[in-house]
């Protein structure tokens, strides 16, 4: 009967063909791209661009950003069974401490994987000619990728009670909203310079661990097993580049699933000390909110005084440098424009210069509900 419903099922569904939508000559052209060993195609870090790189000058930058000792090592060879004989035993001691289920262990000691891979985007909003890379470690299926997504669900919850997270446009976009803008207020943002690889291994497991406990989300011993598998994923952060083996000896990888939260309660104990903690500063800020690395704020007073204290923000020791932008007409943060208009805060979609609109056809191969996603999501993101 089961089977006879199946197959009724199948016999009932419409299947309609689905011609390739490229003529001769664009397939033959894509062919011959893809052939071409001397360009490197990558899509731009930001914008939505299609960028065909030299692949010279492609090689270069990657191994000048490589060539920095102090956040990379070359290895002599394939970590990857001692790096496995070692999460065994991580993963056996959570198990043997009720931590882990039977069931979780034999997920996180994942059996099929794939050696993670390092590339670059091209930062073409930086410059548009000569386009410095973003370091990205492709680790989908890598040794340590369940691992990884394991703490970003347990970090999750707690990332999203800090007071300055934020969670996306909308988000900033209802705070600003109630907003009433007074005649000294600045509205300033700041980036922070290459967060993730710039956060020392030794204070980044330190913070996090603080901002854990404080929580109070999670008991000591989870919180301890959350702390070994963190050290454990910072401290076998390998990957490959042509043919040679690296190891990221500083900082964390874009790639890794629990990256983000990782620095973002780092940020979070940033805040504390430097934001939240400067009571002299406090009446000057009515307003403070941060993704990830790209921080808003609204400053009250005059310009020296900011001045002063966004200086007293950058600090080696936690490895963190901002790069600042402010004005008390007009701003751009993520992917809005702020500005003011007749005393009150206005806000509108912001398209850099780099922005390219990428044209599909309907008739494209795409799953037909995901066609139709793109022009919702366009009109909503305009609205």
């Amino acid at each position: 009967m089961f089977e006879n419903l199946v197959s009724t099922d199948i016999d009932r569904m419409v299947v309609r063909e689905k011609n390739f939508n490229l003529t001769i000559e664009e397939k033959k052209a894509i062919k011959n791209l893809d052939n071409d060993e001397t360009i490197v195609i990558k899509p731009a870090d930001k914008g939505g661009g299609i960028v065909v790189w030299p692949k010279e000058a492609y090689n270069k930058e990657a191994l000048r950003i490589l060539e920095d000792k102090k956040t990379y090592t070359k290895l002599k060879s394939n970590p990857i069974i001692t790096i496995r004989e070692n999460l065994q035993v991580l993963l056996q001691g959570g198990k043997e401490k009720g931590i882990l289920t039977e069931r979780e262990f034999q997920y996180l000691m994942i059996e099929d994987i794939k050696t993670p891979h390092f590339y670059i985007l091209p930062k073409i909003h930086k410059n548009i000619t000569e386009p410095p890379g973003r370091p990205i470690v492709a680790g989908i299926h890598s040794i340590t990728s369940c691992l990884s997504e394991y703490v970003d669900i347990l970090l999750q919850p707690i990332v999203k009670e800090m007071p300055s997270y934020l969670k996306d446009t909308i988000s900033i976009l209802q705070i600003l909203d109630e907003i009433k803008w007074e005649k000294d207020y600045i509205m300033v943002v700041s980036d922070v310079n290459s967060l993730y690889s710039n956060i020392p291994h030794a204070m980044g497991m330190q913070i996090v661990n603080e901002r854990i406990s404080d929580s109070k989300k999670l008991d000591d011993i989870q919180v301890g097993f959350i702390m070994e598998s963190i050290q454990f994923i910072l401290e076998n952060n390998y990957f490959k580049f042509g043919e040679d083996f690296f190891l990221q000896k500083n900082g964390t990888a874009m790639g890794t699933k629990f990256a983000p939260s990782y620095a973002n309660l780092y940020m979070a104990g940033w805040e504390a000390q430097f934001v939240y903690g400067s009571h002299s500063w406090a009446h000057n800020i009515p307003l403070y909110r941060r993704y990830i690395d790209d921080v808003f704020f609204i400053w009250r007073g005059n310009e020296e005084d900011l001045i002063t204290f966004l200086d007293s923000l950058n600090s080696q020791v936690w490895g963190i440098t901002l790069e600042n932008k402010w004005s008390r007409e007009k701003i751009t943060f993520l992917d809005l424009e702020i500005y003011i208009s007749e005393g009150s805060v206005k806000c509108k979609t912001f398209f850099k210069e780099v922005d390219t609109n990428t044209y599909i056809n309907t008739t494209s191969c795409h799953n037909p509900s995901w066609l139709k996603g793109v022009p919702k999501g366009q009109f909503m993101r305009l609205r």
